[in-house]
């Protein structure tokens, strides 16, 4: 049965040629082999809070320490995981948008190698102590100069595809994925000029808030929201709701999110106007949110029952509800009195993972398992996917999300009463015990996910479709 393709998008697409379809093959390997990478680095991390003795079990190594290790988990995750898994679904969706071959595609398969030498030279500088201090792009310039040029690179091919095909009416996810490579190429590199060596003090740390925000709101969001504006009509067989209220959902993202970069320095030396510009412009973002939310609800009227069938739709659906956690939360954020208890806790590190891992990755395992049958021919186990559907739910939810919420509720009320900072540690420990067995967990659900692509051999489901 051939796919069914997004509203809009047309009406004859392309055949995807060989070498296009390994791209996005290699990408998945690349980023899977970065997710696990990356969880192992953050199940480390949350192993050495859980007590003196367990920090010291690991060692005085300077690689292993807890702010080595935290940058690059980051780096994994967000250049590693993220990114190869962005490079995939718009290497495939691309060309079946605007009906052409990629533009290029022999550049494309150039740096995709030369993307992950770019980015193992990062973290592996990261770990040897060779790190700047711009947060989540720590790694030093040289190798972010090399990840910069592989990045254009893929600009390139990619937004050089829809310029060239000469359609004029664009599916909303040919919007979003231009958004996300443009902007996020001008925004690292002034993440990585002039924030990491001209701008001094205050005026530095308010551009870093810029890059620290954008590159979530302006390169993941766009590239996620590109995911799943494509796949849940092809997955339900049926188009968008409205295709004009996504384009609002994608303009007003476009122009309200960029500068609310600021509420990351909320009582900092930032200057005040920049700080209080901050609050509405964000405020503002909740009701984008929600336009876009009601739009895939209202796709999904009618089709809630494939739910319990439709690996790819489960985990769509299931992202779908932690961005309207985490995108209610964003707003509330600006709020002077919720910053005040909230700021610097690890209310704010449940939030940044909710939405980088229960949102925007959960819509990257949808992709790729709804991709895998089509690039390889082989189908996945569905009782291995169940395992990892549930195992990742649980993990995430009742052992990391939730406790670690409550840990930075009361950090935060410690902080504003005058006890020692000794018992609000004291007061979180508990809850770091369960964040680090999260991790193990986690890691057990990437055994499924592994051992289902590659190593299963006779997987039956997405095989009824892997001629799309």
């Amino acid at each position: 049965m051939p796919e069914t393709e997004p509203k809009d998008a047309p009406a004859k697409p392309v055949r995807a040629p060989t070498d296009q379809l390994g791209l996005v093959k290699f990408h998945i390997v690349a980023a899977i082999v970065w997710l696990g990478i990356g969880m192992l680095g953050g199940t480390l991390m949350g192993y050495r809070l859980t007590s003196p003795e367990a920090a010291e079990f690991l060692g005085d190594s300077a690689a292993l320490s807890f702010g080595r290790i935290r940058m690059f988990h980051t780096h994994s995750v967000i250049f590693g995981w993220l990114t190869n898994g962005f490079f995939a679904f718009a290497y495939y969706a691309i060309p079946r948008l605007v009906g052409r071959d990629l533009f290029l595609p022999k550049l494309a398969k150039i740096f995709a190698p030369l993307t992950q030498v770019a980015l193992v030279l990062g973290g592996g500088a990261i770990l040897m102590g060779h790190a700047q201090a711009v947060e989540h792009t720590e790694a030093p310039w040289w190798a972010d100069a090399a990840f910069a040029v592989c990045f254009v690179a893929t600009l390139v091919s990619c937004v050089g595809t829809i310029l060239l095909s000469g359609v004029r009416n664009l599916y909303v996810s040919a919007w979003y994925l231009i958004l996300g490579f443009i902007f996020t190429a001008l925004n690292f590199v002034m993440a990585n000029s002039i924030v990491a060596f001209v701008a001094p003090g205050a005026a530095g740390a308010a551009l870093s808030g810029l890059w620290i925000h954008n590159a979530v709101g302006l390169w993941v969001t766009p590239m996620g929201a590109a995911i799943i504006y494509y796949l849940l009509p092809v997955v339900l067989k049926k188009p968008i709701a409205s295709h004009k209220l996504s384009l609002l959902g994608f303009w007003t993202l476009a122009f309200f999110y960029p500068l609310g970069g600021s509420h990351h320095y909320f009582y900092s030396p930032v200057p005040w106007w920049l700080q209080m510009l901050a609050v509405p412009l964000t405020f503002t973002l909740i009701f984008v949110v929600y336009s876009v939310v009601y739009n895939f609800f209202a796709t999904m009227r009618g089709k809630w029952s494939q739910l319990a069938s439709d690996i790819p739709l489960r985990f769509l659906a299931f992202g779908l509800f932690n961005y309207i956690v985490t995108c209610t939360q964003g707003p509330f954020h600006a709020l002077l009195s919720v910053q005040q208890v909230v700021h610097f806790t690890d209310w704010v590190v449940a939030h940044a993972h909710l939405a980088l891992f229960g949102v925007f990755s959960w819509w990257l395992y949808a992709f790729i398992y709804w991709i895998w049958p089509r690039i390889t021919g082989r189908g996945y186990n569905r009782k291995l996917a169940e395992a990892h559907f549930w195992v990742t739910l649980i993990a995430f939810w009742v052992l990391y999300y939730i406790p670690d919420t409550i840990a930075g509720l009361m950090q935060g009320f410690f902080w504003l009463t005058t006890l020692p900072l000794q018992d609000s540690l004291e007061a979180a420990m508990p809850f770091w015990m369960t964040r680090a067995i999260s991790g193990v967990f986690l890691m057990l659900s990437m055994v499924f996910l592994v051992w289902n692509l590659f190593f299963v051999k006779n997987g039956k489901v997405g095989l009824e479709v892997s001629n799309g």
